[in-house]
């Protein structure tokens, strides 16, 4: 388990499974990304270590969003500075500002789900690999 990793989800499937530091954000992907944003910006040294948008512009309106953050030497591991990182998410919300998330077919919200876990646990089996 990499201790120095902080996931920020709404998706349960990724609650069940994550057993290390976890914050269960109970709302839409928007709210993930700007809980992101305030833990980059508040100076405890975090790090985001995948991009806020995985996949591609139909995952956009995916209701479901995981973001992985680094701490301490994980943190400091990344090569893109705090304030790219910031920028991906922001220009992100820009993109994610229109879409209705309520709007999304409930049947098809387990087929979401299940993509960003998978997309959450390949990067996650990336980071412990390196």
């Amino acid at each position: 388990m990499l201790t120095d990793l902080l996931v920020l989800s709404n998706n349960a499937q990724v609650w069940n499974f994550y057993h290390g530091e976890l914050e269960k954000i109970e709302f839409t992907p928007r709210e993930v990304l700007y809980r992101a944003l305030e833990l980059l910006s508040n100076g405890e040294g975090y790090a985001l270590l995948a991009h806020p948008i995985a996949g591609n512009a139909r995952l956009l309106r995916n209701p479901f969003r995981t973001l992985i953050l680094g701490k301490g030497n994980r943190g400091r591991g990344t090569s893109i500075t705090l304030e790219q990182q910031m920028a991906f998410i922001v220009r992100s919300l820009d993109k994610m500002e229109d879409i209705d998330y309520g709007e999304i077919p409930s049947n098809t919200y387990q087929d979401y789900a299940t993509v960003d876990y998978e997309l959450f646990k390949t990067t996650l089996e990336s980071l412990i690999n390196e």
